[in-house]
């Protein structure tokens, strides 16, 4: 009965040593696939059996040292392709970019803030009407100044409807928020209403791909109470050709200008 046991004992051991060695191998195996992938330039596979050596053979330190040193030089390639595709696309942005800035200049108002603004020029006069303007700050954000004149309204949020009737919406601005201005000049009401990135939900990128068609653009106000219920507050008017234009050359530029900023 000893001796059927010490039989038992040495065929489990060596069963339990070949398992090793087969993981070992294992291993070993797929880091000599992952090398060669990587050697091949199929980064990605290269990549998919580092994974599969840690997760399948946790145990095996000194192979998945090897696989971390490989993973290192799998980075450093991928830095360098980046910055090489970088480096050849960054003249062709500028050039856009030099292109596309002929046709804005630097807002005046620009020394109130930490940054520098680019209006469209055919935006820039210095007589307000009621509008749209688009502004781009230097680091690409794109921002609409819904501008209207006139009787009170106080709105809040702006709709940009297409001849389809498809339209955008952008968020309630509140009266009290800096991004709120209203004031009375001699009788006339001015209000400015700075609708950002955050708040515009696409407006800017709707006029752009919409620019050759007539757009309306309806303000909103609160509503009010009637003999026949609550009435909305709006105003509504056709964006003239030439902001349409603004606005969508405003969006490349943004575009190109981001890009630009993002390569830095």
């Amino acid at each position: 009965m000893k001796r059927y046991f010490l039989i038992l004992i040495t065929a489990l051991s060596l069963f339990a040593c070949t398992q090793q060695k087969e993981e070992d191998n294992g291993a070993e195996l797929l880091y000599q696939e992952a090398r060669q992938a990587f050697a091949d330039g199929n980064v990605n596979r290269c990549k998919l059996l580092i994974d599969s050596i840690h997760s399948a053979y946790r145990m095996d330190v000194e192979v998945r040292k090897q696989a971390a040193a490989l993973m290192q030089e799998v980075k450093i390639y991928e830095d360098e392709r980046t910055q090489h595709y970088i480096d050849s696309l960054r003249p062709i942005r500028q050039s856009q970019f030099d292109s596309l800035a002929r046709d804005f200049r630097i807002s005046g108002d620009t020394a109130y803030y930490d940054y520098v603004k680019y209006v469209h020029r055919s935006q820039s006069s210095a007589v307000p009407r009621i509008s749209l303007i688009a502004e781009v700050k230097d680091n690409g954000e794109l921002q609409l100044i819904s501008v209207y004149m006139g009787k009170k309204l106080d709105h809040k949020r702006v709709r940009v409807t297409n001849k389809e009737n498809f339209f955008v919406e952008s968020n309630e601005i509140s009266l009290d928020s800096p991004y709120n201005n209203q004031f009375d000049d001699f009788g006339t009401r001015w209000e400015y209403l700075t609708l950002t990135e955050g708040n515009q939900n696409d407006l800017a990128s709707f006029i752009s791909s919409n620019a050759e068609t007539q757009l309306k653009v309806t303000l909103f106000a609160d509503s009010v109470d009637t003999k026949k219920g609550r009435k909305a507050v709006t105003y509504t008017y056709l964006l003239d050709p030439q902001d349409r234009k603004a606005i969508k050359e405003a969006v490349e530029f943004s575009c190109v200008t981001k890009d630009l900023n993002k390569m830095k």
